[in-house]
């Protein structure tokens, strides 16, 4: 079965993904879409200029996805979308449910950066970090570990790497990025880091742009902290 029904037209054009030039929320989005050698483009004019714009979206919020006459909003429909497009979205229905149940484990994970990011002040801020790293990405990351070895399976899509991996790659980039270091804890799950480690050659992901700037970052002489 094809992405498109037989009601729905084939899209030629590229997908566009409304946001600004930063590592955040649309990091999902982009990975799943590089993964899949999915060429999209990065609307940062529209993200800079919101105010002129948020009225025409959804629910006036962003990141929103355009692709052809399709307009979407809401982070997990977009990121779905992203997967079907990049072939990484299992079709059977159990298949489906394991891949949205390690999707939302992984924004589980990722909501905890938050916590850090709107702490009152710097000491909090730090603390909270600390936290994160020494606690919570370990307590996450062996849980994830514990059911990958339970399935039996080489990544958390089964035998080849789909959505979920990907997602898993986007949060730990993410928390990279904003400087924690991930390979200790990954190094301590193993069978979970050698699904990582695969993931991360597939596709375009190892070309994810550098270039944004940083929303969550652990760095008390950032701007951003």
């Amino acid at each position: 079965m094809g992405l498109f029904s037989k009601s729905e037209k084939k899209i030629d054009s590229k997908p566009v993904i409304v946001y600004w030039a930063l590592h955040g929320r649309s990091n999902f989005a982009q990975a799943l879409l590089l993964a899949g050698d999915v060429d999209f483009d990065l609307d940062t004019d529209t993200a800079n200029n919101w105010g002129d714009h948020k009225a025409d979206s959804p629910f006036g919020q962003l990141p929103v996805m355009k692709h052809g006459d399709l307009t979407i909003a809401q982070g997990g429909a977009i990121n779905r979308y992203c997967a079907k497009l990049a072939g990484l979205y299992p079709t059977g229905a159990q298949a489906a449910a394991i891949c949205d149940m390690y999707i939302e484990e992984c924004m589980d994970i990722y909501n905890a950066i938050f916590k850090p990011k709107n702490a009152a002040d710097p000491a909090a801020k730090k603390a909270a970090w600390k936290v994160v790293e020494s606690e919570v990405l370990p307590l996450h990351f062996g849980m994830l570990e514990k059911n990958l070895v339970k399935s039996k399976s080489v990544f958390l899509g089964g035998e080849s790497p789909n959505a979920a991996d990907v997602t898993f790659w986007a949060v730990c980039h993410l928390y990279t990025k904003a400087g924690l270091n991930l390979e200790p804890i990954l190094e301590a799950n193993p069978t979970l880091n050698n699904a990582f480690q695969e993931t991360s050659k597939m596709g375009k992901l190892s070309s994810f742009p550098d270039s944004y700037g940083l929303y969550f970052t652990s760095d008390p002489n950032h701007a951003s902290f």
